[in-house]
């Protein structure tokens, strides 16, 4: 679910605090658990971790978020995080286009709610697992996604390691018991879900450093929260469950500086690790809603670039939100598919399945993104769709000077008057495996 939504979410008994934390959050994406499967349906009891056997070479792969259309979600009140999900948008058609097009799924799957322990009193849900079946069933690749619950933060942020620990190992066991395939699981890495509205928007957008500097900034607590995620990294290597991971954009900008203060102020962290892909939300619809503007496809190209600066290969973009902002018109969608494709994107997650149906006429426009994306630019549209914007430049400029405001601040405001931010890429002592 991306801010955009969060904002529109039913308010229900929540207080205006509670309002303002639904107000936040970009979306998500994801890591995902490395459970491979072949055009046909697994036999019974033959479920597996490791790598795929058979990998389509070349292109661009269009993929989407799905799972996440929860009616009645309230961020406010932790109980909703049980209710069941919408599969309406699972019709035939639907299911005979991501076939056809073989279109995967990263598919939101919620640790104590569809797998791993669920707390007495509350429901355990199997809508997930129907779908992943069906999918398993028809061959469209599935990577499982993992949330948690809200009240501890929803998204891979810097207190939730070991949680998210105990979630890569219960999905894992999940698929194996129901005999279920995934492509692998996927991380979220941003600020925990009841950030404060204001300190959100001087994140996204570079504005008011004082609601980021409200934040715990703590280089030893960041530190501890690296470690725990490259346990998790090199949990998943050992075990050929290939991970991928779905950050906050502003992880990007956090680096250019040699220095981790702006995700210490979030309270997250994206460690150096040898992930299978790194998804930057290059969301053109969230930074209009922060920013007050559309930053163009700009920030598409700009973020694609830095990520594979900063990640090689791995690092990739995801687009979104659907139907919202900047994509209220599909063209501006299709442009970026394009454009991306153009860059060399690898996969391209949008967000999310559900909106893009609803937004754009049904399961057809799965099909013309996934077209489209077999259709980069060629000669003189090719420089020009991917060059540099001024608002998109403008916009990163902003964030990089938070972040220097952030690292200067530091000091100051960590508990050890004499902490300095941690250094990128081996500040936490991170060392090649």
């Amino acid at each position: 679910m991306t801010l955009l939504d969060i904002a529109r979410a039913p308010q229900g008994r929540a207080s205006a605090q509670h309002l303002a934390w639904r107000t936040i959050a970009i979306v998500g994406a994801l890591t995902a658990v490395a459970l491979f499967w072949s055009q046909t349906a697994p036999a019974m009891g033959s479920a597996k971790v490791g790598p795929t056997a058979t990998v389509t070479p070349g292109g661009t792969t269009v993929g989407f978020w799905a799972g996440e259309s929860v009616p009645g979600t309230d961020w406010g009140s932790p109980d909703t995080y049980w209710n069941r999900r919408s599969t309406r948008a699972y019709t035939p058609s639907l299911w005979r286009v991501l076939q056809r097009d073989r279109i995967p799924l990263y598919f939101g799957l919620r640790y104590q709610r569809d797998f791993g322990p669920v707390p007495p009193g509350m429901p355990h849900r199997r809508d997930g697992l129907a779908i992943v079946r069906k999918a398993n069933r028809l061959g469209v690749p599935v990577w499982g996604w993992i949330l948690i619950p809200y009240t501890d933060g929803y998204w891979a942020w810097e207190g939730a390691a070991a949680e998210h620990f105990d979630a890569v190992k219960a999905l894992v066991r999940w698929a194996r018991e129901k005999k279920v395939r995934l492509e692998g699981l996927v991380l979220d890495p941003e600020p925990p879900l009841r950030t404060p509205f204001e300190a959100q928007s001087s994140i996204l957008s570079g504005g008011d450093l004082a609601a980021i500097l409200q934040q715990a900034i703590n280089p030893t607590s960041q530190c501890q929260a690296w470690h725990g995620y490259v346990r998790i990294q090199r949990w998943a290597d050992r075990h050929n469950v290939p991970l991928a991971t779905a950050p906050s954009p502003v992880a990007i900008d956090d680096y250019a500086d040699g220095r981790l203060a702006l995700q210490d102020a979030a309270q997250f962290i994206l460690p150096k690790a040898p992930w299978h892909e790194v998804f930057v939300q290059a969301y053109r619809s969230v930074f209009s809603y922060y920013s007050g503007h559309d930053p163009g496809s700009g920030i598409v190209s700009s973020y694609f670039r830095s990520a594979q600066r900063q990640f090689g290969d791995a690092g990739q973009v995801s687009l979104g939100s659907a139907g919202r902002g900047s994509y209220r018109r599909f063209s501006n969608l299709i442009r970026d598919v394009r454009l991306a494709a153009t860059l060399g994107a690898r996969d391209l997650p949008i967000y999310s399945l559900e909106r893009t149906v609803r937004a754009y006429g049904g399961p057809r426009s799965l099909a013309r993104l996934a077209r489209a994306a077999q259709h980069p630019f060629t000669g003189t549209k090719r420089a020009t769709a991917s060059g540099p914007t001024p608002r998109a430049s403008a916009l990163r400029a902003a964030i990089r000077r938070s972040d220097a405001a952030a690292a200067s601040a530091t000091a100051a405001i960590s508990p050890d008057a004499s902490e300095l931010p941690n250094t990128w890429p081996s500040g936490c002592g991170w060392r090649q495996y």
